[in-house]
């Protein structure tokens, strides 16, 4: 007889997910080890297992849960009639966002997907895909006429920028985020529309 949910399973994996990505980000993937991520829940390898049989399984679902969020986002900050130029300005914003809110994820997701097996890479793969698929539709709406086969390499550097943001933008800095967010809209603009 299959076991059944208890009511705050979600809430239990969540507890989980945010402790692991604290343990990655401080000692790397490969360096921890399940029960080290059991002791940081406060819970047991055996209530571990419940959730995560193994910790690529917790890496698989901390990361499709992170990637799929940020498609969502970027797809609601794109949507509507306004001027492309507002939208993108959105995108950036909501991306720099979603960044610094899961910014342990963000990282690990850049860094840690290399130690999945293989099959468990290629949906992530598929998942970071789709972002950049967004952005580069987005740019094709911002600079039309260009040829095809630049604005994925365009989306690749920007999401490059935004994500390296992610290594050394302090938010208590001299700096606050919507100026980041400002500045980085109108360099990479000013740049992407020379371009013919």
């Amino acid at each position: 007889m299959p076991r059944v949910r208890s009511d705050d399973y979600d809430a239990k994996s969540q507890s989980i997910m945010d402790s692991a990505a604290a343990l990655f980000a401080k000692v790397g993937y490969p360096n921890a080890k399940m029960q080290d991520i059991a002791q940081a829940c406060g819970a047991t390898k055996s209530m571990l297992y419940h959730y995560f049989p193994t910790k690529d399984d917790l890496l698989s679902a901390m990361l499709t849960e992170h990637l799929e969020r940020v498609i969502a986002s970027v797809d609601e900050a794109v949507a509507g009639n306004r001027p492309v130029k507002e939208r993108f300005a959105a995108f950036v914003q909501t991306y720099a966002q979603k960044s610094a809110q899961s910014r342990r994820r963000h990282v690990i997701a850049m860094n840690d997907v290399k130690f999945l097996p293989k099959a468990m890479q290629t949906p992530l793969r598929q998942l970071e895909k789709k972002v950049t698929d967004q952005v580069a539709d987005l740019l094709r709406e911002v600079n039309t006429g260009l040829d095809d086969g630049v604005y994925k390499p365009y989306a690749m550097m920007l999401l490059g920028m935004l994500n390296w943001t992610d290594y050394w933008y302090r938010p208590g800095g001299p700096m606050k985020s919507d100026e980041l967010c400002e500045r980085i809209t109108r360099l990479f603009l000013l740049g992407f529309m020379a371009e013919k």
